[in-house]
């Protein structure tokens, strides 16, 4: 590999079929660089898009499930990120140990897409592109190569939201459609009153003004991102055949089940990572059934 723009040049398409997976090189910054860096990262973003078919009636006791859940879009940017891996040590060199892939981690994802290039920072705190809006999501991998390349991570938030300009700074529409009051419109959230923290699986007990407005949600808030100007326009999704889930699940259904059998339903599912589990999917379910009276 000569330069970064090589690199970027062969990393840039991952798509493979309709959708959109952006691909860029993080390399800490460094002025005095002199070959002898620190290791790079490649950030991806791969678009669930908004173009998944929704059900034209939805039942009492129905619990519904996100459109970014409903394939397990985590496993498809690993699977993507894998094969990528085989043929850059084919071609530039390296061990697997190199090639270490990140999704849906601890480690800071969104600051390093942002410092990559791949977008900017959204009011609702999240990665908007211009290509897919909000509606991707991000993985990472550990390149062997040092590279001169972006700005420090720590930099990464510290903008005017370029892509939020049209939007009200006082109150976005990010901000007004979020019925908990957890998005504070300056790129922050309210972990404790967010929805999707609750639904992740996140703290013992829902908050009662939380629970009020749960809906018929099984897993995945998304009212925000409905919200957002970025979104409003048809986005296609990359396909994939991983863990598929319909748009809902009957929530009485769930409650009767035990936790081998929901194991089994959720396995290789968005919906089936371990911090979830049954406890939560079935105290998901019981809230998605009080608006029924059923329990």
């Amino acid at each position: 590999m000569s330069n970064l723009e090589d690199y970027e040049m062969y990393t840039g398409d991952l798509a493979g079929d309709a959708g959109f997976t952006r691909a860029r090189v993080y390399a800490p910054f460094d002025p005095a660089f002199d070959g002898r860096g620190s290791p790079s990262l490649l950030l991806i973003a791969l678009s669930y898009g908004n173009q998944q078919e929704e059900p034209w009636s939805i039942p009492e006791y129905a619990a519904l499930i996100a459109p970014f859940a409903r394939r397990n879009y985590y496993r498809e940017a690993v699977k993507r990120l894998q094969e990528l891996a085989k043929q850059l040590r084919a071609r530039f060199g390296g061990i697997r140990s190199d090639f270490r892939i990140f999704c849906n981690s601890r480690i800071p994802e969104r600051p390093l897409a942002i410092a990559a290039g791949l977008g900017s920072l959204g009011r609702n705190g999240l990665l908007i592109t211009d290509e897919a809006g909000s509606l991707c999501i991000i993985a990472a991998m550990t390149l062997p190569y040092a590279l001169k390349g972006d700005a420090p991570v720590d930099k990464a938030l510290t903008n005017d939201f370029p892509r939020c300009a049209a939007c009200d700074p006082k109150r976005p529409p990010c901000m007004a459609a979020c019925p908990t009051g957890a998005l504070r419109g300056d790129g922050t959230l309210d972990r404790l009153r967010c929805i999707q923290w609750y639904a992740s699986g996140n703290e013992e007990t829902v908050p009662p003004d939380v629970a009020r407005v749960w809906g018929q949600r099984l897993y995945g808030c998304t009212l925000c991102q409905d919200a957002c100007i970025h979104n409003q326009r048809p986005i296609q999704g990359v396909s994939s055949k991983l863990g598929v889930l319909p748009a809902y699940l009957d929530a009485r259904e769930l409650l009767s089940m035990s936790d081998e059998a929901i194991k089994a339903c959720f396995k290789g599912t968005a919906l089936g990572l371990s911090w979830l589990g049954p406890k939560t999917i079935r105290r998901n379910a019981s809230l998605a059934l009080r608006r029924t009276g059923f329990c």
